[in-house]
């Protein structure tokens, strides 16, 4: 059961990511990493296990990989710009830092 919250709560991290990340400029990029930061710590501090942050991370990227690539429309909610690129790439190395560091209890 926590598996699945921490995999949604990833989801809606990612989600919020995507539609904040290039409003609002060069400020919703930060919230945006912020808030992923924020959720990989909170879900770190409840369950103090690396699945709980695998699932959170899963969640994560599942929303922001099928935010970049292409719709059925021809839409892309993350942009091959300053501030898309560095959501993505930023947040997956945030969250390969976080996922190889070691708990602390």
């Amino acid at each position: 059961m926590r598996f699945l919250l921490n995999l949604l709560f990833g989801a809606l991290v990612g989600v919020s990511g995507t539609f904040l990340h290039n409003s609002y400029r060069p400020a919703g990029l930060v919230i945006s990493i912020f808030a992923l930061l924020l959720g990989l710590k909170m879900v770190t501090n409840m369950n103090r296990n690396k699945g709980s942050q695998v699932a959170f991370i899963l969640g994560w990227l599942a929303v922001i990989v099928r935010a970049s690539t292409l719709g059925n429309g021809g839409e892309v909610l993350i942009q091959a710009n300053l501030y898309g690129n560095t959501l993505v790439f930023g947040g997956i190395l945030i969250c390969f830092i976080i996922l190889i560091r070691k708990i602390k209890i």
